[in-house]
């Protein structure tokens, strides 16, 4: 699904969480070290594309789940984010041994993602995505659909999103979301088709939020990823105990357009390609009440959502992520 972090400007011109286009520079040289890592990364997706062309399902996922664990011990600076996240979160909840078996456990799900959409890539028959995830919470989704015309899907980077995102496109409504195309042409292509073949809709990043605007007013739902560090314009809503810089995208959606929010999660099984999937009811926005307090009663109740979601499958979750790196004006960033 989409990435609710943008910038643009809305419909009516005031200023959202998206950055200002940028004057038009001649592309600068990527330094060695960056082209290293992504030629690596481009050889590792074709090697697990080889595999899961020949392999059985379960003996591809596990490869990918140990190679990712045997990487993640070289990866020392997202490991180290790790585990100051986790001590920002928990703090005593959790000792030493505890903290590094969910940051193995991080790494082993990224494996195990690889694998996965190397296999859905490989094997277009393993589709459609509701032979893969089983939700819950549809009937509810498919209500608000019907008396509101389109909701606002939106999950964060825990479980499988994509497989989550096509799920519900196929038994609540057709999702549309930001697409942000990875530097890589032919694996971006790829990826592009894989959605496509989820039966969602794409949305380019460009004057991305107007185009989320767009879908709503038509009646046509879409899907956002609202978990991660927001720099721009964000606003400060309490996460494991800490303000943390949020998007502020899902809640003025639903404010300007009346549709309401559905915060929806997943998380693995432990079955190669099995997932389980949640939509909590749909929360409705309150319009006649001010707009300022009512956008942080919605984003307060998504990032506490996300923690719930978080707390039962914490190693699924984007540890290695610094979530809590934008602070507000006068606190210095971490």
């Amino acid at each position: 699904m989409g990435d609710a972090g943008a910038d643009r400007r809305m419909e009516d011109g005031t200023k959202t969480t998206e950055h200002a286009k940028p004057a038009r520079r001649l592309p600068r040289r990527r330094p060695l070290h960056k082209r290293i890592r992504d030629s690596l990364a481009r050889g590792l997706v074709a090697s697990m594309l080889g595999v899961a062309r020949i392999a059985p399902i379960a003996l591809t996922v596990r490869l990918g789940e140990w190679l990712a664990v045997v990487l993640s011990r070289f990866d020392r600076r997202h490991r180290a984010v790790a585990f100051r996240n986790l001590e920002r979160a928990f703090g005593s909840e959790l000792d030493a041994a505890a903290r590094r078996r969910i940051v193995d456990g991080v790494y082993r799900h990224f494996g195990r993602l690889l694998a996965e959409y190397a296999l859905l890539l490989a094997k277009p028959a393993l589709l459609p995505a509701s032979q893969r995830i089983q939700l819950e919470g549809v009937a509810a989704a498919q209500a608000a659909v019907r008396s509101h015309g389109a909701i606002i899907i939106v999950t964060l980077h825990q479980g499988h999103w994509e497989l989550l995102g096509g799920a519900i496109s196929e038994q609540v409504a057709k999702l549309h979301a930001v697409v942000l195309p990875l530097r890589d042409p032919v694996l971006n292509e790829r990826l592009v088709d894989l959605r496509q073949r989820l039966g969602m809709g794409l949305i380019e990043r460009e004057n991305a939020v107007a185009a989320l605007f767009r879908c709503l007013r038509r009646g046509l739902s879409v899907g956002l990823l609202c978990d991660l560090d927001q720099e721009e314009s964000p606003a400060f809503i309490e996460f494991f105990g800490t303000p943390a810089a949020t998007v502020r995208t899902p809640a003025v959606l639903a404010l300007r357009t009346g549709k309401p929010l559905v915060l929806t999660g997943s998380w693995s099984t432990a079955r190669p390609l099995d997932y389980h999937g949640v939509l909590m009811p749909p929360l409705f926005p309150d319009l006649a009440a001010d707009p300022a307090v009512e956008e942080h009663r919605l984003l307060t109740a998504m990032n506490r959502q996300y923690e719930a979601f978080i707390r039962a499958h914490p190693e699924q979750w984007n540890w290695i992520h610094p979530r809590w790196e934008t602070r507000p004006a006068g606190e210095p960033n971490r």
